[in-house]
């Protein structure tokens, strides 16, 4: 018995460096081929910004193409089903706004459990969010907008798409004290032209996308949902400025593979992604976009995470959120 737990034991000391030793292999062969980034939001908006510049700067550092594939519907759980469903080997990512770690919460079977299926590689950037409203509406400030609403209880649409847009609305029907009517959308971009045409009368999104229809007048950009007021646009208050405090959603953006690739791997793309973000072209780049630059690590985004589904939890509970 001795004999046998010596040869275990020392079988075990030869096992570990050859199973080190074929990660690395695997994670030095990598990438082999072409790569995928599934974008679950439809393409021109300004996660679909974000998600293009990474995969640019990925495919110069890498030696490879990373091709971006737009993948919208079901708050976001087509495009993680595909990335579970691809070959566990690094060559398939996910791009997913923050928000989206709520979806599994709200779509109960979704099959998704965002802390043991996917794996952090980085966050990349944040996407800052206002309340902007049709020119139709007789609403100079969020308190005319606020007493317009009371005077029509469900009469006003409201826009949303990501689960941060749909807390949003929520947190200010609730806030504000008034009833308004959830048109959702697939993303911010198929959700604009009713906008701008008046068949919905609001939304919460991003600022990138709303301000240069608020600058051309087709729209009316009321406040920001940020700790300060945008260098954009210096005259807008926030949320919380205009008597709406509380409202506030997770924005940042990130970027995964499947907890089943490769650690090296792993690890390998991590280390692209942080080059990227470091970039000074980089924050050029988002800064004329109205989009910040925002980095972290894999293990601070999975605190992150496993800090935001207990916070989403409760929200989902206070106010009754649903996936659509």
């Amino acid at each position: 018995m001795r004999q046998l737990l010596l040869a275990i034991a020392a079988s075990m000391v030869l096992i570990a460096p050859v199973a080190a030793s074929a990660q690395t292999a695997a994670a030095e062969g990598f990438p082999s081929r072409p790569l995928r980034m599934l974008v679950p939001v439809p393409a021109g908006g300004p996660s679909d910004f974000i998600a293009r510049q990474v995969a640019q700067q990925l495919s110069a550092s890498l030696g490879q193409v990373v091709t971006v594939e737009n993948r919208p519907g079901a708050n976001g759980l087509v495009a993680a089903r595909e990335a579970l469903a691809a070959p566990a080997d690094g060559h398939t990512l996910l791009y997913a706004p923050g928000s989206m770690i709520a979806t599994p919460l709200m779509a109960k079977g979704s099959g998704l459990d965002w802390s043991q299926d996917l794996a952090p590689l980085g966050k990349v950037g944040r996407v800052p969010f206002a309340l902007a409203v049709h020119p139709g509406v007789p609403a100079q400030t969020l308190s005319d907008l606020v007493r317009h609403a009371r005077q029509q209880p469900g009469v006003l649409n409201v826009a949303t798409s990501t689960p941060s847009e749909v807390l949003a609305a929520s947190q200010f029907m609730k806030a504000a004290g008034i009833q308004l009517t959830r048109v959702p959308y697939k993303g911010g971009t198929q959700a604009l032209p009713d906008l701008l045409a008046g068949r919905v009368q609001l939304i919460f999104g991003p600022l990138s996308l709303l301000q240069p229809q608020a600058k051309s007048g087709a729209l009316r950009i009321l406040a920001t949902l940020a700790p300060e007021r945008s260098a954009a646009l210096p005259d807008v208050p926030t949320m919380a400025e205009a008597g709406m405090g509380g409202v506030d959603v997770p924005t940042w953006q990130g970027v995964y593979t499947t907890a089943k690739v490769p650690a090296a791997t792993r690890a390998r793309l991590a280390a692209e992604i942080a080059a990227v973000v470091a970039r000074p072209e980089t924050r050029v780049e988002f800064e004329r976009r109205l989009l910040a630059v925002e980095g972290a690590s894999p293990q601070s985004l999975a605190a992150t995470i496993t800090h935001e589904l207990t916070v989403w939890s409760a929200l989902i509970d206070e106010y009754k959120l649903t996936a659509d």
